[in-house]
């Protein structure tokens, strides 16, 4: 989410500055509204849609540890287990800029529908045709304005006036070139969108556009210049008008005089700052979608760095782990920690001690283990119980080394990811485990549900579920990495 507001709000800014160096000054009016429109919408979905300019460098194979032929004793992990008190895992709390957004957003979302409804009351009035205009007289303001083909006048304006007769030109070019569609695109996009300075600098630059279109396209059409920049002035102190609505005088007077009194420039300069703006906005937008600059704009210059984090499928080889019918704890853990390593990317390098059915003892183990320089270690089992009711998913750490506080956050994180598949969360407890108590790192025992439950072990031994699985660890694996 921050990553995004950062795109948007440098992408956006670069965007306007390209337009105000390059364009706003220019009497390309038409293709100036296609940059506007076309730059803020790049804008906004341009984190959306990835580009992968270079080929991404392929990750270093990361060797497995090979069956031992030792004749070392089995350690049964769960045989030095000291229970603590456990623990629940309390909800994540929402962030109170959530609620900021949701409630400002929805202020505008409000205002936004209430000039909508204002405006679709006024076009039930009576309306007069003047060709495809209909228009409205009303008590709301002296000023002309128009919405699509409605045009709102004031009930005392003489429909005779020159004047009067130079804005029905004016508000004609609104309702062709459907310059209404772009204030509701603009209007909407700002009540997603408000928190954005610049976007505030484009309706600005929108609905001056639009005015110097009509203003263009008016006096093109055989109006004096003199007699059109007079009526400017005369109606330019008239400062309301309809919400939502094109404006006659909407824009300050002195911008548009001197834009229909400036020549345009020549075909070769219109060209070259046309092609400049171009090919400016193409780098912006290409940088804004590219992949690999995801966590480049991230406050701490670390977080470019990857999650190295080792997946230890418990048991192995001879050591079956808990045993359910011809289900086997070490098989069902292995599947899971196979499909998590095939999610590995820049992000988050995972590790596994073991990718088949081979036998490692502890110490080989946790010496490979501490060889990784990891940042995190998450070992994975299966509950089992005499009691068949028990079952559930929770997790452990070792309290008493530096890697505690860690732990145990991310004890929290990972388990509560588990919960779209798992029925019951059964929290965190300390435990002395061998692995927990000699690994180099933050290290969790995850407990993924119990095979001696029936539902639990209906979970654990389908593919489709074990997939689910490895993929909601790894959603927490990125949880993670940005609280990292």
């Amino acid at each position: 989410m921050i990553s995004y507001i950062i795109y948007t709000i440098l992408s956006l800014g670069c965007s306007y500055a390209v337009y105000v160096l390059f364009l706003r000054k220019q009497k390309t009016f038409q293709f100036n509204r296609f940059f506007l429109i076309g730059s803020m919408l790049l804008c906004f979905l341009a984190p959306f849609i990835r580009i992968e300019l270079f080929e991404a460098v392929p990750s270093i194979i990361e060797i497995p540890v090979q069956a031992f032929n030792d004749s070392e004793a089995i350690f049964h992990e769960k045989e030095d287990i000291v229970f603590g008190d456990p623990t629940l895992v309390s909800q994540p709390q929402t962030p109170p800029i959530i609620y900021i957004f949701i409630i400002s957003s929805l202020f505008l979302f409000v205002r936004f529908f209430k000039n909508i409804i204002k405006i679709y009351s006024l076009t039930r009035d009576k309306y007069e045709r003047l060709g495809k205009l209909k228009l409205i007289r009303n008590t709301d303001s002296d000023m002309v304005s128009s919405f699509f083909n409605y045009v709102f006048v004031s009930e005392n304006q003489d429909l005779r006036d020159d004047n009067f007769l130079n804005i029905i030109r004016h508000e004609r070019v609104h309702c062709e070139q459907l310059h209404s569609v772009d204030v509701i695109l603009i209007e909407l996009l700002i009540c997603l969108f408000w928190f954005n300075p610049f976007i505030w600098f484009y309706k600005k630059s929108i609905l001056q556009n639009h005015e110097y279109i009509a203003d263009d396209k008016s006096v093109a059409s055989g109006i004096d210049i003199e007699n059109y920049s007079n009526t400017i002035i005369n109606l330019g102190h008239k400062l309301y008008r309809v919400p939502l609505t094109s404006g006659f005088n909407f824009i300050q007077i002195k911008n548009r005089i001197i834009m229909l009194h400036q020549s345009k420039s020549s075909v070769l300069n219109r060209t070259l700052r046309i092609s400049t703006v171009i090919l400016l906005f193409a780098g912006i937008f290409t940088l804004s979608s590219c992949k690999d600059l995801d966590d480049s704009l991230t406050d701490d210059p670390l977080r470019n760095d990857p999650l190295i984090v080792v997946i230890d499928a418990g048991h192995g080889g001879k050591d079956a782990g808990q045993l359910s019918g011809n289900s086997a704890e070490k098989d069902i853990v292995l599947h899971i920690s196979n499909q998590l390593s095939l999610l590995s990317d820049h992000k988050i390098h995972l590790i596994t001690t073991r990718d088949d059915d081979s036998f490692t003892s502890l110490k080989d183990r946790v010496n490979f283990i501490n060889a990784q320089n990891a940042d995190l270690v998450i070992s994975l089992h299966c509950n089992a119980y005499s009691d068949e009711s028990f079952n559930g998913v929770e997790a452990y750490y070792y309290d008493q080394n530096d890697f505690g506080d860690k732990s145990y956050n991310y004890s929290a994180i990972l388990l509560e990811k588990q919960m779209e598949l798992f029925s019951n969360n059964r929290g965190i407890k300390t435990a002395s485990m061998y692995v927990l108590k000699h690994v180099n790192s933050p290290a969790v025992v995850l407990e993924l549900g119990f095979i001696t439950n029936n539902n639990d072990k209906s979970i654990l031994i389908n593919s489709e579920n074990q997939k689910e699985i490895a993929a909601s660890i790894f959603e927490g694996l990125m949880e993670i990495r940005d609280q990292k």
